[in-house]
């Protein structure tokens, strides 16, 4: 029988040459950490490193209400947060909660019927922040993530932010690389779960994303946090 589903597409902010982004359909019924499993998934991340998803809500004044969707158990509550935040636990928000006009906490994140903006960090060092925005609702008989766009291929783990990951776009782009280039090019290789096929200027295939069973066995081991 099919399924509601959500179409997200998920920007990678500050990526260029080319932007680098996914869009995917996912069940609307999962939660936030399955959402946070599913662009682990289809960036190729690891899950070496805290996340957050926020939605910043203009409240006037120049003042943002900030909502946090984040896994409680590893990162707390902040005691710096405003007295119009809210921290809500990952594992419990499921997605519909948000995007549904009815739903549990649609209330929380807009403003006079505007949804604020819906943003996730990947390690809080490189700062990988991403947009996130709901392209569509429907219905599918796929009821695991199946991806419908990719553009470009995401930076691997630990590149120093956006200059490291340009840095190695150049050291692979070389047609003269020095001892330096070769060398990057060889810890990335040992890095991406690519091995020797990966490329900073070859991005992933739908296919190799939606290979049957891969995202469960990924979201698996994030549950158990060995990936």
């Amino acid at each position: 029988m099919p399924i509601r589903t959500f179409i997200f597409k998920v920007d990678l902010l500050e990526s260029r040459d080319p932007q680098i982004s996914r869009t995917f359909s996912i069940p609307a019924s999962w939660t936030f950490q399955k959402l946070h499993a599913a662009i682990q998934h289809v960036f190729l991340w690891q899950n070496e490193h805290l996340h957050v998803f926020t939605f910043q809500i203009p409240i006037g004044g120049g003042i943002n209400k900030v909502v946090s969707i984040q896994d409680t158990d590893m990162m707390g509550r902040d005691d710096e947060e405003g007295p119009n935040d809210i921290v809500l636990d990952e594992k419990t928000v499921k997605l519909k909660d948000i995007w549904d006009e009815n739903g549990r906490y649609h209330g929380d994140v807009t403003n006079n019927s505007t949804l604020g903006g819906c943003f996730y960090e990947y390690d809080f060092g490189d700062a990988w922040e991403h947009e996130i925005t709901l392209l569509a609702v429907g219905m599918s008989n796929v009821k695991e993530v199946s991806v419908l766009e990719v553009s470009g291929c995401a930076p691997l783990e630990n590149s120093q932010g956006v200059l490291g990951w340009e840095g190695l776009k150049r050291a692979f782009a070389d047609p003269n690389p020095d001892e330096l280039s070769l060398e990057a090019r060889r810890l990335s290789w040992l890095v991406s779960p690519l091995g020797g096929a990966f490329h900073p200027a070859i991005a992933p295939t739908m296919e190799q994303l939606n290979a049957p069973g891969l995202f469960d066995k990924r979201f698996r081991q994030i549950r158990k946090g060995i990936l």
